[in-house]
């Protein structure tokens, strides 16, 4: 069983990283096209990143996506989502438009994946280098302010999916100076498939995956961003434990 485990995860890891060599040249090819009559041509790079993921998802195995979305997808908003594998950003990246993001993975040690990252949407957060921290942050700002949207991810790292770990501060320092939304997502169930640190899948069977998009949270009605953070963490937790309790019924 165990091998099985390890040649299905082998199987969808090459999938993922096959699709994006396949199409990266492609989306390159029409990036380049509209750069000279786009304001943000990466825009429609990351169109091309989103039908990939939309394609992973349809040809990997074991997991089965339940989207509980509204019509309209938000624009100019910080969302936060919870985090327990290494497939939720994909997941979020195959619906959410003209987005940035924030990663503590240095992409930038590859030239090459560090530019393609970059257009997908990604920025490296180097918490060691301050000047580095605030030209990131201005980024997002300005991005905010174009009503473009944010993704980020508040646990910090991947949870186990029983309880959320501690929020940092970041989304809601940036919405709150921003006076933009929250909109917070939940995402469960990624978890039973991949988990932290082990290269092999949890399971070899189909697994259903809900991504549910909660009602916008406004900083005009919190005093403070930590006022903020925590109702937003009660909140989601309080919908996962719901979902999770659903589960086991």
């Amino acid at each position: 069983m165990q091998l099985i485990k390890c040649l299905l995860s082998l199987y969808t890891f090459l999938l993922f990283w096959g699709l994006i060599a396949l199409l990266v040249m492609p989306s390159l090819l029409l990036y380049f096209i509209v750069y000279p009559f786009k304001k943000h041509p990466e825009d429609v790079f990351q169109w091309c990143a989103s039908i990939i993921f939309k394609i992973f998802f349809k040809l990997q195995p074991l997991i089965i996506l339940k989207f509980k979305l509204p019509s309209t997808i938000p624009n100019g908003v910080v969302f936060v989502a919870t985090h327990q594998s290494s497939l939720d950003y994909p997941l979020l990246g195959s619906f959410i438009p003209r987005y940035l993001t924030i990663t503590n993975m240095n992409t930038e040690l590859i030239p090459f994946v560090s530019y393609v990252s970059k257009l997908i949407g990604v920025r490296y957060m180097n918490s060691k280098d301050l000047g580095k921290i605030s030209a990131v942050y201005k980024e997002l700002e300005d991005a905010l302010k174009e009503n473009r949207n944010i993704i980020i991810f508040p646990e910090g790292t991947r949870g186990d999916g029983k309880r959320l770990k501690p929020f940092k501060k970041s989304a809601f320092r940036l919405a709150k100076n921003c006076n933009k939304p929250i909109v917070p997502i939940i995402i469960d169930g990624t978890g039973k498939v991949v988990a932290k640190g082990d290269p092999c899948f949890k399971t070899v069977k189909r697994t259903e995956v809900l991504i549910k998009m909660l009602e916008p949270v406004y900083p005009e009605n919190f005093s403070s961003e930590d006022e903020m953070l925590q109702f937003v963490k009660e909140k989601m937790e309080y919908k996962l434990h719901r979902n999770n309790d659903k589960g086991k019924e």
